[in-house]
């Protein structure tokens, strides 16, 4: 149950859309061969922090974590 949340609050910040983790706020997408660098937000992007610079990571922990 606490990795379907955790999927599910990925999802409220992070799409992913044509292969590409867009943030949700500013709309900036990263692919996935560059899930090492930080995400590129746009200056000003509400979401952009240290919580939020590796989206393809932080999604690979947690289905990780799913399968045991």
């Amino acid at each position: 149950m606490d990795n379907e949340r955790n999927i599910e609050k990925w999802n409220t910040q992070w799409m992913i859309v044509a292969g590409r983790a867009v943030c949700s706020d500013c709309l900036e997408s990263q692919a996935l061969e560059d899930c090492e660098r930080p995400f590129p937000h746009a200056c000003g992007c509400k979401a952009s922090g240290e919580k939020s610079e590796h989206p393809w990571v932080a999604l690979h922990d947690i289905l990780d974590c799913g399968r045991g």
